[in-house]
């Protein structure tokens, strides 16, 4: 008997958890903390922070926006999760490297204005990405998965 109740007192935590991710109005925490999370696993595993940075955003949005279905918030994780990323993961950075002098240099203006200049594509692809994947449709999860093909191919041109 008590671990009946055991399973039903944790089942009850999960929905009600579920609950909260589908809600819009908790939403803003998942758009701001998955960037932070993807960033913290980028500076703290440096060795895959590449693997990180090119397929960690495309798999939280694609969960978040299959998930969830709400396309708003889907689109709004997909505008920012990349800008969000990479604004996190230079002062998580510096703290990791024990540079603590350079932390400044991350709350300009200047370096926000950059991060944008180099990400707005990105950032308007993987908000097409987040809005197609929460109508949860063949045709739509298609052309998502389309788009982020020709996005990845667009970006591994540039490393050399």
């Amino acid at each position: 008997m008590e671990l009946k109740l055991s399973t039903e007192k944790r089942t009850e935590y999960t929905d009600r958890i579920k609950d909260v991710i589908k809600d819009p109005s908790y939403s803003i925490f998942v758009i701001l903390g998955f960037p932070f999370i993807l960033a913290l696993i980028g500076g703290l595993f440096d060795p895959f922070s590449m693997f990180v940075i090119l397929v960690g955003p495309i798999i939280t949005l694609a969960c978040y926006a299959y998930y969830t279905g709400n396309k708003l918030s889907s689109a709004m994780l997909g505008l920012v999760v990349i800008p969000l990323m990479f604004f996190y993961a230079g002062p998580i950075g510096a703290i990791v490297d024990f540079q603590l002098s350079r932390l400044d240099r991350y709350f300009e203006w200047t370096y926000i204005f950059d991060i944008i200049d180099d990400f707005w594509k990105y950032s308007l692809a993987h908000s097409l990405i987040g809005f197609l994947i929460a109508f949860r449709k063949i045709p739509y999860l298609l052309l998502a998965l389309l788009i982020f093909v020709l996005q990845l191919m667009e970006l591994l041109s540039h490393v050399d």
